[in-house]
């Protein structure tokens, strides 16, 4: 199997899973968009924590950290999974923020651990310019949430605004990540595109809300009312999680699959 053959054929199918969502009557997509997610992001937990295992010291942690993450965010799209919280803790004030902060300690440390083994000394002109533009639009998302609406600053509104704070952190660690990680790979002939597609994916997830928010101009009282309800913001994560399971099945695939198509039969093993 060629992994980029693969990719090839793998991206339009998950574009297409993605947009059906918005082609089905409202009720049958709802229905479509959690059981999407739910498996894409199942198949995703376990094929982070067999990636985890192939590696060493940091690599391993990296993907330790993130099938929790990942198993985090199948638990939270599961309505039962809340009945029982909400049965076990009550009317716990902002349960749903706890599991949120759970969520980001461990994404923030699967990029700490990323973090560990790169080099910032090569990010170029353009580069920065990516991750400048990235911080001004993470700001924007700040901002608009308190200029547009009339809010009360409670605690409930200044902890959403905190996790957005958190959101800009998180994609502004991942960015150079990226773009050193797919240099890193280049050096040593290593595969790039694999980890970039699951780093993509998580970009995706953490900031789709909020381009949903500012693009549909819907208030933030609103917006959880979109979810599992068939919107393009179902559309959105369908298309992250599709692009974090896909990624990590070639990242864990591709040294197999390279080894494949080399043809020991035809290899000259003599010396002279």
């Amino acid at each position: 199997m060629n992994p980029r053959l693969f990719l090839k054929y793998a991206f339009p199918v998950i574009f297409m899973l993605s947009f059906i969502t918005l082609l089905l009557p409202r009720g049958v997509a709802g229905i479509y968009a959690v059981n999407i997610m739910l498996l894409a992001l199942f198949i995703a937990f376990l094929l982070s924590i067999k990636v985890a295992f192939s590696y060493e010291r940091e690599l391993r942690k990296v993907f330790l950290y993130l099938a929790p993450f990942i198993f985090l965010l199948f638990l939270v799209n599961i309505e039962r999974f809340w009945a029982i919280l909400y049965s076990i803790f009550g009317t716990l004030p902002y349960l749903s923020l706890i599991i949120a902060g759970i969520a980001y300690v461990l994404l923030i440390m699967s990029c700490i651990n990323i973090l560990k083994i790169t080099d910032f000394t090569e990010i170029d002109k353009k580069e920065w310019l990516v991750i400048i533009l990235t911080f001004v639009l993470g700001n924007y998302t700040i901002f608009f949430f308190i200029l547009h609406y009339q809010i009360e600053f409670n605690v409930d509104v200044l902890t959403k605004i905190l996790f957005r704070i958190i959101d800009n952190a998180v994609v502004l660690m991942l960015l150079p990540i990226l773009f050193l990680y797919r240099k890193q790979s280049k050096k040593e002939n290593k595969e790039s595109i694999t980890f970039t597609i699951v780093i993509i994916g998580i970009i995706i997830s953490t900031i789709g809300d909020y381009v949903y928010e500012i693009l549909t101009e819907i208030s933030h009282q609103e917006l959880s009312a979109e979810f599992h309800t068939g919107t393009f913001l179902d559309s959105i994560y369908i298309l992250s999680y599709l692009l974090i399971a896909v990624g990590l099945f070639v990242h864990l695939n591709y040294y197999k699959w390279t080894m494949d198509k080399v043809d020991l039969g035809k290899m000259d093993f003599k010396f002279d």
